[in-house]
């Protein structure tokens, strides 16, 4: 219902909204997209791989298509901006995977763990170095038309190695990649103020109250540890270092 919302449409948020005409009037200047989830896990249960194979990339990639195909023609159909979304589903991700696994059970790589993964992310698990999960991201960003994120994972802070990080961003960027993120741990001290990479302590005052700033999601947030369900917090624990393999 439009009052679920009605600042959306009553402090022109939505430019274009007709009192007479409805809410559709507002709605066809925006997005309606179609958000998913677990391709990895999709392709698990019907091949038996996933899109880090030669086979499962050829079976997403026509996944993907017929996603891309059906919002072309819902858009014809309903003169509506339909779009794909390849969303994180920050909450989602642990809330479907809990009713998936009350209907199915636990199923290798698909219901083992507390997560669905990322939209059509490589699984978080997976041993690669970033350009090699650049290379194979690269292959299904173009299927979305509403919105996706790369990312890689480091270890640590890349002050030391601009020279590094540079050749991961220009790489991901030849590759047409529209929205990449390097990811890196951001650790603060609660008590001394004290910012840097740390370990169980602050190395200033030796507290231990710390605040770990992580990009769970395509935005910087809190603590992961108490910011997202245990879903997501699973999913960052589970995250690889795709440096160590480079």
């Amino acid at each position: 219902s439009p009052k679920a919302a009605s600042f959306m449409y009553e402090n022109n948020t939505m430019a274009g909204y007709i009192p007479k005409e409805g809410i559709r009037s507002a709605l066809k200047h925006g997005t309606l997209a179609i958000g998913q989830i677990g391709l990895a896990e999709t392709l698990q249960i019907l091949i038996g791989k996933d899109h880090t194979t030669e086979e499962g990339m050829i079976l997403a990639k026509e996944i993907e298509g017929l996603f891309a195909k059906k919002c072309k023609e819902y858009k014809e159909k309903y003169k509506l901006n339909f779009g794909v979304y390849f969303t994180p589903a920050e909450n989602l991700c642990y809330t479907a995977m809990k009713q998936f696994r009350g209907k199915y059970g636990i199923i290798e790589n698909v219901s083992d763990r507390d997560y669905f993964t990322n939209s059509m992310h490589v699984p978080v698990w997976r041993k690669m170095n970033p350009f090699e999960k650049i290379d194979i991201e690269a292959q299904l960003t173009s299927y979305s038309s509403a919105g996706c994120i790369t990312y890689v994972e480091l270890p640590s802070g890349t002050k030391n190695n601009l020279e590094a990080l540079e050749t991961i961003v220009l790489y991901a960027k030849d590759k047409d990649i529209p929205y990449f993120a390097v990811n890196i741990p951001i650790d603060n001290c609660d008590d001394c103020g004290y910012s840097d990479e740390m370990g169980d302590v602050c190395p200033m005052c030796g507290s231990e109250n710390i605040s770990r700033l992580r990009r769970v999601t395509g935005y910087l947030t809190g603590d992961y540890m108490t910011a997202f369900n245990k879903g997501k917090q699973e999913e960052v624990k589970d995250r690889v270092k795709h440096i160590e393999e480079f």
